[in-house]
């Protein structure tokens, strides 16, 4: 059997080309190694702005709850920026009913879905892309999608492979929680907490609470063979974590830390995202925000892209790499340049977590600014320069104020 597009991957990113795709027609096969439904380590959180991108996740009731304010604490917790507003700030979902809730969308579009189906193989040829199976069956396609995650299969067949040294890591753990003792510890505003560099590492700890749960994790922005790394114990440092969290009564101190799970991300974007034959989306690709880890943003996005590209390309019947870098081109335009200035920013100011945090405590406008690129909802490829001048500012500030 052969189709246009085969997609490996059935996450946000797979599933958004594949619904887009089949809605232009096109004959579309959607695979996954997992069976469906199925959890995700993540923290759920999703930008405002997603929702008006993409109107069905809201419209067909995928989102759990929203987040009105949060706080963010310095590595100190010494000081902390508070922010509370009366729109959401932030989208909530659980990835179990969030990613099943996409394939079906992707399904009910005309896509054929085949989850508990691991690709073995991938080979791309003149006249075809040719996906074999572990159970000994093949099936041929025009293009591949990968978007198979951060280890993704496709990337690596396809010579574009995640460099190791450029991927962090997380553990994450969901817990079932009255509406009334969420009420409680974060009001009906659902207040998040963001921890940076807690216990040490080069990251943040969260806390987003939700309709019926309340998410923990913690995330560390650094590669994995950091040597610093080797000695970290992730999993005291999320103890640890958690039991601050009750000391200061951020949560409840019966809370039991519960199977946490771990999960790898990409920091940085692969130098290439294109082929002969074949794109790769999402984390695949290494299209995460390196400054929070959050990727269903940048993967919904680049799946769209791909979608739009894949279907000139078919129409061309051109599907070289050639043509295929078109692609590139637009998500970096669309977000890639906000991933390459939140790098920059990051390697400037992110040993300076706890100066920044004082100075934006002082200071509504800069706490506004990061508020907005911590939840996604600001571009800040956009407002770079008003944050240099706030920065700068609020610098001098400080320093003749010591004086």
């Amino acid at each position: 059997m052969k189709y246009d597009v085969v997609i490996v991957g059935a996450g946000p990113a797979g599933s958004t080309a594949a619904k887009f795709l089949s809605e232009k027609g096109i004959k579309v096969l959607l695979l996954d190694k997992s069976k469906f439904p199925r959890d995700k380590p993540c923290g759920g959180g999703i930008p405002v702005r997603v929702l008006k991108k993409f109107k069905y996740i809201e419209e067909k009731d995928l989102i759990e709850s929203y987040i009105y304010g949060g706080c963010v604490h310095s590595p100190s917790q010494k000081y902390k920026v508070k922010l509370q507003k009366n729109e959401p700030l932030s989208a909530t979902v659980l990835r179990k009913k969030f990613d099943y809730g996409l394939v079906k969308f992707a399904i009910d579009a005309g896509t054929t879905f085949m989850d508990g189906k691991s690709a073995a193989g991938i080979r791309i040829f003149s006249d075809k892309a040719k996906i074999s199976f572990t159970d000994k069956t093949s099936i041929e396609s025009e293009i591949v999608i990968g978007a198979d995650g951060v280890w993704s299969a496709v990337a690596k067949q396809s010579g574009l492979s995640q460099n190791c040294k450029n991927i962090g890591m997380s553990i994450v753990c969901e817990y079932p929680m009255g509406a009334k003792t969420l009420d409680y510890y974060f009001t009906e505003k659902r207040i998040a907490h963001i921890h940076l560099n807690i216990g040490g590492i080069k990251g943040y700890g969260w806390v987003f609470p939700k309709k019926k749960h309340v998410n923990l994790g913690i995330c560390e922005i650094e590669s994995i063979n950091n040597k610093r790394n080797g000695k970290l114990n992730f999993k005291k440092v999320y103890e640890s974590y958690v039991q601050i969290l009750k000391e200061n009564k951020v949560i409840p101190n019966s809370l039991k830390i519960g199977k946490i799970k771990g999960a790898a991300l990409p920091i940085r974007p692969l130098e290439k995202t294109y082929a002969d034959r074949v794109i790769l989306c999402g984390d695949a690709a290494g299209l995460i925000n390196p400054s929070t880890g959050a990727g269903i943003d940048y993967a919904m996005s680049s799946g769209k892209i791909a979608a739009n590209v894949i279907a000139d390309a078919l129409g061309a019947g051109d599907t070289t790499e050639k043509y295929l870098s078109r692609y590139q081109t637009i998500w970096k335009k669309d977000f890639g340049r906000d991933i390459q200035t939140l790098l920059r920013v990051q390697k400037r100011w992110g040993e300076k977590n706890e100066e920044v945090i004082k100075l934006a405590s002082r200071d509504k406008g800069i706490s506004e600014l990061a508020y907005g690129f911590i939840t996604g909802n600001l571009r800040i490829y956009e407002c770079r320069l008003k944050i240099v001048r706030l920065l700068l500012y609020l610098y001098f500030k400080n320093l003749f104020h010591r004086t």
